[in-house]
């Protein structure tokens, strides 16, 4: 069997969340695997999360710990996680997220009847737990296609977040680890450069669970930084810029997610700027987006009379 190496990666994580991640990674019924938690706590209270994930570390076998030093961040620590990892394999999950039982038994399946694929990817299940029944199965990858080009990619992010993904090892020899000077959509550029150069297959079934909008984690999900999303959409844009140039739909995808993000900073932090900046991007969006406000707000309004 080939081995998989299974990196979590935690910042200031409630240690419950983060030994619901791990047993669901020791309950796969792919076997081989080893698995390695990078703490990424830091600064002041790091110590109350970071002591419970070291003695959590030491429970089991097949689990190794490790902590970042200088400098911090998710890539820095996935990155870290890659550089240790002994596998033939390497699959990523978020420290709030749980992967299904068989998702890395169908996975590695898939990659060995596709030895030319650099990457897998799967569906999973949306869990909002600011419902009253958490699990609503909403499905996490609605636009899945069973196989991504990187020309795909560019008009679109189909894939996702990293807790679904299953990457060979020698992909990481060539086109290098997480670029670190992304504050978000890390994820997505990772794609894009694998895309590049290697095959990408998906498991057309869900395989993970997606939580969102977690309540008391310490902290907010680095999807909610409209700041932290303009600026990886910013970077993507600079480190493609030849061939997105070259398609107009790849560079709707830029306009389009960067009027979005100016627009929700606009409300947030930058006051009337962030307006400013999400008009002159695209103003047929900006007006689009406003109109879809006012309806939203009047219905609200009916609704409460």
């Amino acid at each position: 069997m080939k081995k998989v190496s299974c990196i979590i990666t935690s910042y200031k994580r409630d240690i419950s969340i983060v030994k619901r991640a791990l047993k669901s990674i020791l309950a796969q019924t792919w076997e081989n695997i080893e698995v390695l938690i990078i703490d990424d706590n830091r600064g002041e209270g790091a110590y109350e999360f970071s002591e419970p994930m070291r003695m959590l570390a030491y429970e089991f076998d097949k689990v190794r710990y490790f902590q970042t030093r200088e400098p911090h961040g998710a890539q820095v620590a996935r990155n870290m996680g890659i550089d240790n990892a002994t596998g033939d394999y390497i699959a990523f999950l978020d420290d709030d997220d749980e992967w299904l039982p068989e998702k890395l038994e169908k996975q590695v399946r898939l990659m060995e009847e596709n030895p030319e694929a650099g990457m897998c990817y799967c569906k999973g299940y949306i869990v909002d737990e600011s419902r009253a029944v958490p699990d609503n199965g909403n499905i996490y990858g609605k636009a899945f296609k069973p196989a991504v080009t990187y020309k795909e990619l560019l008009r679109d992010d189909t894939i996702g977040t990293t807790s679904q993904a299953l990457i060979r090892r020698e992909v990481f020899e060539k086109v290098g680890g997480f670029d670190v000077r992304f504050p978000a959509r890390q994820d997505y550029e990772m794609w894009v450069r694998i895309s590049h150069d290697f095959k990408m297959v998906g498991v057309d079934e869900p395989l993970f669970k997606y939580y969102k909008n977690m309540q008391g984690v310490g902290h907010d999900q680095i999807s909610h930084s409209a700041e932290k999303c303009i600026k990886g959409y910013e970077l993507l844009y600079d480190k493609y810029k030849a061939d997105i140039d070259k398609d107009s739909a790849a560079k709707f995808n830029i306009v389009f997610h960067l009027a979005h993000f100016y627009r929700i900073a606009g409300r947030k932090t930058e006051g009337y700027l962030g307006y400013v900046r999400s008009f002159f991007t695209s103003p047929k969006l900006f007006c689009y987006q406003g109109w879809l406000g006012v309806r939203n707000k009047f219905k609200r309004g009916k609704k409460k009379k």
